[in-house]
């Protein structure tokens, strides 16, 4: 059987490019993976840390208005309706707290900019940087397998007379499956409460 030439030609063009997208492919997915894994080791790195956080460089009670913003999700966490509930309730309860503190603080939305106030700022931004809260209905169906709980944040506070940082630290809490599945969900919803808690004990200490 005889070949004509357009027709090698055409099928080791058709070759060479199924090659290709299988390669390019191949590719993405290894960075893709490559992704995940640094996210993990990253996260683990916390986990095995205590809590810790250096002192500020100004102490806060040295401004004169204080201002907050809303809570911000990293761009992989922030589709999901259950992250964006946390990150509400984290909103609520850090603003409770920190009226505490400074009855004025001024609150400003997470996507807003903050005031340019003559007055010397203290700015603050708190992020979720990951978290993973499994829900009560996923506890009670499946207790321990539904694996742990985490939440990693971290908070920027900033001079607005300079626009310096004078403080960035992170707070992390988490459970491991054992713990949430016993709790039926209670100790998840908690580790709410105790980042909140640390982050207000830290303003607190050095103010």
């Amino acid at each position: 059987m005889k070949l004509h030439l357009p027709a090698i030609l055409s099928c080791l063009l058709l070759s060479a490019l199924v090659s290709g997208y299988a390669a390019d492919k191949s590719e993405a997915s290894k960075d893709s993976e490559s992704a995940k894994k640094a996210k993990k080791e990253a996260k683990k790195g916390y986990k095995d840390r205590q809590f810790a956080a250096e002192p500020t460089k100004v102490k806060f009670g040295e401004f004169k208005r204080v201002e907050l913003k809303g809570t911000s999700l990293a761009p992989e966490d922030q589709k999901k309706k259950a992250n964006q509930e946390s990150a509400k309730k984290i909103d609520e309860m850090l603003q409770r707290e920190l009226k505490y503190i400074w009855p004025d603080t001024q609150v400003i939305p997470a996507g807003g900019e903050f005031t340019k106030s003559a007055e010397r700022t203290l700015q603050i931004t708190p992020s979720i940087e990951d978290i993973k809260l499994v829900g009560v209905g996923s506890r009670v169906m499946w207790g321990a397998m539904a694996g742990g709980s985490d939440i990693v944040m971290k908070v920027t506070y900033r001079d607005s007379s300079t626009g310096e940082v004078i403080a960035n630290p992170d707070f992390w809490r988490g459970n491991n499956a054992w713990a949430g599945g016993s709790s039926w969900g209670k100790a998840d919803n908690e580790i709410r409460d105790a980042v909140v808690a640390q982050i207000a004990n830290y303003t607190r200490a050095n103010k």
